[in-house]
């Protein structure tokens, strides 16, 4: 068993952000934010051992990361609003077929720059490694849902729900990038940024998840079955 660093741990510390902004001027939601922290402290501490250190196939990892930024912040919520309604816990996370038509159409605008931006940084990077097979991009494409669940179904829509949208957009896109380590300072971090954004503007304009995680799921089968084959 590897040593255990948490190293997710930078994703955290953006949530000072919306807790100043709600210790001042929204202290009725501070029980919302502090909610996520826990949900993010618990991720952070389980993501190595049950979904990074371990030997699982590419399966056993999409489960973990399934388990770890989608069922388990979903359990957590449906306890915390369990006297509220909780129908809409989903629709306000972003599944929902309202507002899908627009979330596909900006992905579809955006798409050229993410792919444009990851191939400029693959060059000036000097990538070279051999492309993936189709499972394997196949599997980074349903595994990149997870990620825009938890970094904009909660962290930038229900952030915005109980906070402000800037407050929002600052959280979500630090926290996501901050959230790859393996991109610190370094040309990585541009591709980050820009996904960070392009997916926010998405959600912010559209609250429906759809088209963020289709950007997000076609840049990693660009990045690993495409891109490659010209580098």
């Amino acid at each position: 068993m590897k040593m255990i660093t948490f190293f997710l741990w930078p994703m955290l510390i953006p949530m000072i952000i919306p807790l100043v902004y709600c210790r001042k001027w929204k202290k009725e939601s501070l029980k919302d934010i502090w909610l996520i922290i826990i949900i993010m402290l618990l991720i952070v501490i389980l993501y190595e051992p049950l979904a990074w250190n371990l030997d699982f196939p590419f399966f056993g990892y999409i489960f973990w990361k399934f388990v770890l930024f989608v069922f388990l912040p979903l359990g957590i919520f449906y306890w915390y609003l369990k006297d509220k309604k909780t129908s809409k816990i989903l629709p306000d996370f972003g599944v929902r077929k309202k507002g899908m038509e627009k979330s596909l159409l900006l992905c579809a605008i955006f798409i050229p720059l993410m792919l444009a931006t990851d191939a400029i940084v693959s060059i000036l990077l000097g990538r070279s490694y051999p492309p993936g097979d189709n499972l394997h991009s196949g599997i980074m494409f349903v595994e990149s849902f997870t990620e825009e669940f938890f970094f904009r179904g909660i962290l930038f829509l229900y952030l915005w729900k109980v906070t402000d949208v800037r407050v929002a957009y600052v959280t979500s896109i630090m926290s996501f990038v901050l959230m790859h380590p393996q991109h610190f300072w370094g040309l990585g971090m541009v591709s980050a940024i820009v996904q960070g954004v392009l997916t926010a503007v998405i959600v912010h304009k559209s609250k429906n998840l759809a088209g963020a995680w289709l950007l997000h799921g076609a840049n990693r089968v660009f990045s690993i079955s495409i891109l490659p084959w010209f580098l």
